[in-house]
């Protein structure tokens, strides 16, 4: 049956114009893994919580919950394309197939933009535990630049290898991420004896007194930076047994698990938060000491062991998906050096891509030492790629989706308020921080994405002389 399949994958992508190249082996599981693990909530909270938290302290279940909402719309969208159109490349070939090729290449570097500053963020957040890791059990200090670049290579030398092993490693990173995330609200709850209920005003301290809309603009970071990534099983369509049935309900189903379990933990949070003297909390994650005080060292190094595998997982799902979108792009030679990006070694992997993703990837982290600054250039540019992917959906009449007909009959009203979601993140996450002391750090975010829409640009007009 599944070789079956394979045949009748392989005919449709024929029907697009290509021959099957990559290797198609992804099962439901894995396809659901790879948008699960890119997604990562454990990943996103501990790399973001600190700084939405600083900016409107326990109200910052507020801000989740509205990405939340505005991403299932967004999601909605995909996984309506992704059956229409079960090709890696995602955003740049639905954009290309239903406007233009121009739009198309738009989209794809906005795109190939979130995954390339995203990497590495991911990579500096996994860094930043391993430091303080570090730091606490071995007594020896060793900069987290150092340990993101190392992490960069590994996963990079990974991918060389080839889809089973990185189907396999997501296959594992999506357990533990689960696991992890279970015993870790499990443990919050179990030692909510710990709390002193009586320094908490939960109607003043969950209430909108007293917050700006900068400071809350600000905060949406968490949210929108943490929960994208679920169109990473579309990313993998040529990858994937029975891409058209296997990718909506993975994208669906990684952002409804990944939305309400990364609540249930923010909230948790946020709780101890509000009950902590946190002056003693400072450092680049005040999470890891939190949890070091409420637990102790010894079952907290289990659960550090858990969100590592699952924010190492992160880094390999966003690796998969940036490199599949090169190739899918190079494939139609709207790159530079197009025939030298698309090369497939023996194990099935592009590796020059990967080659070029490790080495801007290694030239981010030097460039800016600053988590949410790199986050945030990832997210900006992501959300106006998503912008781009709406847009191109307006030109595709009917919803492919099984879903009611009163829905289907205004998709469209779903699609304009998707987009004015979209514009509204970018909007949010343009916002300048909140830091006195390097004015410039303000506006390294807004100035970094249009530095890269810029070099786009320039590829752009390169590539079409």
């Amino acid at each position: 049956m599944s070789q079956f399949n394979k045949a009748n994958d392989a005919n449709d992508l024929e029907q697009f114009g290509y021959k099957q190249e990559l290797n198609r082996s992804m099962q439901k599981f894995s396809s659901f893994a790879i948008s699960f693990s890119l997604i990562s909530i454990l990943t996103g909270i501990f790399a973001n919580f600190q700084f939405g938290y600083e900016n409107i302290s326990s109200r910052i279940i507020y801000s989740w919950l509205l990405v939340f909402l505005g991403q299932l719309l967004v999601a909605s969208i995909m996984s309506d394309l992704s059956i229409k159109f079960p090709l890696s490349g995602y955003g740049y070939q639905w954009s290309s197939r239903l406007v233009n090729k121009d739009f198309g290449f738009a989209t794809g570097w906005l795109l190939l933009t979130q995954f390339i500053t995203g990497f590495p963020g991911i990579c500096k957040a996994m860094a930043i535990l391993i430091e303080e890791l570090i730091n606490q059990y071995l007594e020896f200090n060793i900069s987290n630049n150092l340990i993101s670049i190392f992490l960069i290579w590994i996963i990079i030398y990974f991918h060389y290898l080839g889809i089973k092993i990185i189907s396999k490693i997501n296959n594992v990173g999506v357990i533990m991420e689960l696991i992890g995330v279970i015993v870790l609200i499990g443990l919050l709850v179990f030692f909510i004896y710990k709390i002193d209920f009586s320094e908490i005003n939960f109607s003043k301290d969950f209430s909108f007194t007293g917050i700006s809309f900068n400071s809350f603009a600000l905060s949406i970071l968490l949210g929108a930076w943490c929960l994208t990534g679920f169109e990473a099983a579309s990313d993998m369509s040529e990858e994937t047994i029975d891409p058209k049935k296997t990718v909506p309900k993975s994208i669906f189903s990684s952002l409804i698990y990944s939305g309400i379990l990364g609540m249930i933990l923010i909230l948790l949070f946020s709780i101890y938060m509000l009950s902590e003297d946190i002056s003693y909390l400072t450092g680049d994650n005040i999470l890891y000491k939190l949890m070091n005080g409420v637990f102790g060292k010894e079952i907290f190094a289990i659960i550090l062991f858990f969100i590592l595998s699952a924010i190492f997982a992160c880094g390999v799902a966003c690796v998969a998906s940036s490199s599949r979108l090169i190739f899918s792009m190079s494939r139609d030679r709207i790159l530079p050096k197009s025939n030298w990006l698309r090369y497939i070694n023996r194990k099935g992997a592009p590796s020059n891509t990967l080659f070029i993703i490790g080495f801007l990837s290694t030239v981010f982290i030097l460039l800016f030492d600053e988590i949410e600054v790199i986050t945030g250039v990832s997210a900006i540019a992501g959300y106006l790629g998503y912008c781009g992917i709406i847009v191109s959906s307006f030109y595709k009449k009917e919803t492919d989706l099984n879903i009611s007909s009163f829905l289907k009959r205004n998709f469209k009203i779903v699609k304009v308020i998707a987009v004015c979601w979209c514009f509204f993140v970018v909007c949010c996450l343009l916002t300048p921080l909140n830091n006195d002391q390097n004015s410039f750090i303000n506006i390294i975010p807004a100035v970094s994405t249009i530095s890269f829409i810029f070099i786009g640009f320039l590829v752009y007009l390169l590539n079409k002389r």
